[in-house]
């Protein structure tokens, strides 16, 4: 075992340290690099007079460890980089993933869905969750510490997890999904009845305007106005998003906030949410 630094305290104690056929004795303080095929024996009398001290971080798999070193996880404890192939770099390096392994990572970006972790270089594992589930968009988030297990397969995440999104739908963020494409509803009223059969919700207006502003492309799937829940419909008219300002000609595409209101009878399109 190696020990980079070893300290003894100013007591009148002596450290015998037992090597092959001879023995060291060590007085007063000391500072000292050994490498000691055999265990070391400290036989101070009181518990201040048999300690190691001074262990800095490792930088080799075969150093000694400070209990300061194990409380702050200085050894399994890194920030990732990528989203859809996530990386990350320990010290000490890790020379393979053993079955068991524990690291606590914090990303940098929002993870693409079925993201993977390559730590060290030693290639890339798929992170799952819910026991065999690849990750959904926005499982992770950025500058959120998460704690991964190794089992000798895949990175099991071990911190809360959200729901998949339904087939059809894609994470908004780690609270609710949105249907890639809208519905083609008869009314404010089929809209809502065609979100239920989907096992959803019609988007608020909230919720609509959030995923128009943070998901890429989303603008270019709207054709139409789009009917969306908001406290202030009625039986007379309900809000649309995405086309149709206050009466004007249906452009869309136009702007995330860009809507107005309709009769609830009317023929518009629709967007339906889930809660993850």
């Amino acid at each position: 075992m190696r020990y980079p630094a070893l300290h003894r305290t100013n007591a009148s104690v002596a450290r015998w340290i037992s090597c092959w056929c001879f023995a060291i004795t060590l007085h007063g303080t000391g500072i000292a690099q050994l490498d000691i095929p055999v265990p070391i024996q400290l036989t101070g009398t009181a518990a201040e007079d048999r300690q190691i001290r001074g262990l800095a971080d490792p930088m080799t798999t075969d150093a000694a460890v400070s209990a300061d070193a194990s409380r702050s996880t200085a050894m399994d404890y890194t920030v990732l980089t990528g989203s859809a192939s996530m990386t990350g770099t320990l010290t000490p390096a890790l020379t393979s993933y053993p079955a068991g392994f524990l690291i606590t990572v914090v990303p940098t970006v929002t993870n693409q869905a079925t993201a993977t972790l390559d730590l060290n270089g030693l290639g890339p594992r798929l992170i799952v969750k819910n026991g065999d589930q690849a990750l959904d968009s926005a499982d992770l988030r950025p500058g959120i510490p998460v704690r991964l297990i190794y089992d000798g397969t895949y990175f099991q995440l071990l911190n809360r997890t959200y729901l998949n999104c339904p087939s059809g739908f894609s994470a908004v963020n780690g609270s609710y999904c949105v249907s890639d494409q809208p519905l083609a509803v008869n009314s404010f009223y089929g809209a809502i009845s065609a979100c239920a059969a989907m096992n959803a919700r019609l988007c608020s207006i909230n919720e609509w305007a959030y995923a128009c502003r943070s998901m890429p492309g989303f603008l270019g799937t709207v054709i139409a106005a789009e009917w969306v829940d908001d406290a202030a419909n009625n039986t007379d008219g309900a809000k649309l998003l995405g086309a149709l300002n206050d009466g004007e000609n249906d452009v869309p595409g136009t702007g995330c906030t860009y809507g107005g209101q309709s009769s609830p009878y009317n023929l518009f399109h629709a967007r339906c949410c889930a809660t993850r």
